[in-house]
């Protein structure tokens, strides 16, 4: 009777059954505490047959209003698409790469000549001695004019080296960038994926909450009955007080996590971002096929933080290789055309072309450039040695998220048959109460077993999901389009 007079309500106050997403903001944000909004909100606490979307609007009101928030409806595209042009990593990243290309162009105009312009005039006034001998006084303001070029020719040949150096650090920069890139796309969807579960464990307390609040209402009748005693009417509030605190402290884990995710797409951090689902599903996006050693394989050819260690590498090794040439002659050539003169008799053109070259055996007498050369074989070691742990680390990575994946999916198929068996033996506790068959501590036990199926189930499919990606971005693969295959918004 109750269930049909809660329906009866519903169609008086004809709640919409929401059929896209933008209906479902609007039906948010013209929401009030109406009476329609009540009765649905009785309809969950009473058990009445109402749409996914129409439960998923009480909820949302009830923890926006909680938390004082106007929430931002996003999916996980949109998040990604967000992260991709807002976060600062990526920006800061940019920057150097803009600073290498600029270095690069540098060292490529290096071999051109330097020109410039020289003016010089003095004004002489006083005894000089002639020949040292015959002192003379004089007034005279010599003048030059030049235009000069001078040219270094290849530098010792140190301006290949230079240019191979700035040419290797460009290449780095720019795997460096896509690089960070793949970590954004993989911390946007784990920051998003813990955001959801956040939501989804909130979801969870808040009907553990009603159940609990209407098993209050169940023993304080009976107990006014005779049927109960004080000692579960007392345990009843407990339970209540319980849930209310796990739901509390939910609700805050929940807002620090939007702040997390906010932080990660770049966007203000007091935006609290909501996502749409209302469920979670696991997502392969890893053929099961594949092996350890075939995974690391592709992460060897893809990792782009592998191939900006070995063009870093190559750009110290250009450094180091450039120490050769300070035995290299020195050749410089200067060319000035232009006017010499004094004021008083007059200004007479001037043409030279110099050629200089200088011979050195290294710096220092050598000793210079060897223990440089020595120190920059050092440091091509070091950089060997670092891609050599950065690859050890990898395949440590690979086999992580591998095993974490295995172990998520069995996790998954517990928590599906734990989340069935929980829920009918609430069920079945409440039906042998009223029978007299069962106490209310019975009842207790499988309410918590409920709501703790419940969450392992949230739990694992997050964890296999977060895996999955994890996996992805592990053998570098990770993208936009691998991390969203098959993925659709699980609104209804």
């Amino acid at each position: 009777m109750r269930i049909i007079l809660l329906v009866f309500i519903l169609i008086i106050f004809q709640m919409p059954v929401f059929s896209s997403v933008s209906e479902y903001i609007d039906s948010f944000t013209d929401c009030c505490e109406n009476e329609s909004y009540t009765a649905l909100k009785n309809a969950i606490k009473g058990g009445a047959v109402i749409s996914d979307i129409e439960k998923q609007s009480i909820i949302d009101k009830e923890i926006s209003s909680e938390l004082e928030s106007r929430f931002i409806y996003t999916d996980l595209e949109n998040c990604i698409k967000i992260a991709l042009e807002g976060n600062y990593d990526i920006q800061i990243q940019d920057a150097h790469k803009l600073e290498a290309y600029w270095l690069n162009k540098n060292a490529q105009f290096q071999l051109l000549p330097n020109i410039l312009y020289n003016f010089d005039i003095q004004n002489l006034e006083g005894q000089y001695l002639v020949g040292g001998i015959v002192a003379t006084t004089t007034h005279e303001v010599p003048i030059q004019s030049f235009f000069i070029a001078e040219w270094s020719t290849i530098n010792q040949g140190k301006y290949f080296f230079y240019l191979a150096q700035t040419r290797n650090l460009l290449k780095s920069s720019r795997a460096n960038l896509e690089f960070t890139k793949d970590e954004i796309i993989l911390n946007t969807v784990h920051s998003y994926y813990d955001t959801l579960a956040k939501k989804l464990e909130i979801e969870v307390q808040k009907v553990n909450l009603y159940d609990r609040v209407e098993q209050l209402k169940y023993t304080q009748a009976r107990f006014e009955t005779g049927l109960g005693t004080l000692y579960d009417v007392k345990r009843a509030q407990a339970e209540v007080a319980g849930a209310q605190q796990d739901y509390t402290a939910t609700l805050n884990s929940f807002r620090l996590q939007q702040a997390a995710l906010a932080n990660v797409l770049g966007v203000d951090i007091l935006d609290a971002i909501y996502p749409f689902e209302i469920k979670v599903d696991k997502r392969q996006l890893i053929d099961p096929g594949y092996s350890i050693e075939d995974l690391y394989k592709q992460a060897l050819e893809s990792r782009e933080d592998i191939k900006a260690k070995k063009a870093e590498i190559d750009a110290y090794r250009a450094i180091r290789n450039a120490n050769y040439s300070d035995i290299i002659p020195a050749v410089t050539v200067s060319y000035q055309n232009g006017y010499v003169g004094t004021k008083r008799a007059g200004m007479s053109p001037h043409n030279s072309i110099t050629l200089d070259i200088r011979a050195g055996l290294g710096k220092n007498i050598l000793m210079g450039t060897i223990t440089q050369l020595k120190a920059d074989s050092a440091v091509v070691k070091q950089k060997k040695l670092e891609l050599i742990n950065l690859q050890r680390q990898i395949k440590e990575d690979i086999l992580s998220s591998y095993y974490d994946s295995l172990n998520a999916l069995k996790k998954i198929d517990a928590a599906e048959v734990e989340v069935e068996a929980a829920n009918t033996s609430l069920d079945l506790s409440l039906t042998n109460m009223k029978a007299g068959e069962a106490t209310f501590i019975d009842v207790i036990a499988s309410q918590n077993l409920k709501v703790k199926a419940n969450l392992n189930l949230i739990k694992n499919m997050i964890e296999y999901n977060k895996a999955q990606t994890k996996l992805l971005f592990d053998i570098g693969v990770i993208s936009p389009k691998n991390v969203l295959k098959d993925y659709k918004t699980k609104f209804y």
